[in-house]
């Protein structure tokens, strides 16, 4: 989909709705954000042996720590 169409879409959504579209839009971007930084993450097995890690290593000691508290 362009975005002439989903322009010309927009425009037919009544005014009373367009807060919960721009909400809709803002939770799109969280989740593409939160994937992306996901993806960047790099797989820690090379420190950690076979274990498949795919988490910072500081904030794997903070929960524990946390745990522990």
């Amino acid at each position: 989909m362009s975005y002439a169409t989903l322009e010309k879409k927009l425009k037919l959504i009544p005014e009373a709705y367009l807060d919960e579209v721009s909400d809709y839009i803002e939770f799109l971007l969280f989740k593409i954000n939160a994937q992306e930084e996901n993806d960047a993450k790099t797989d820690l097995s090379e420190f950690f042996g076979s274990v498949r890690i795919k988490e910072d290593g500081l904030d794997i000691q903070r929960r524990m720590r946390d745990e522990w508290d």
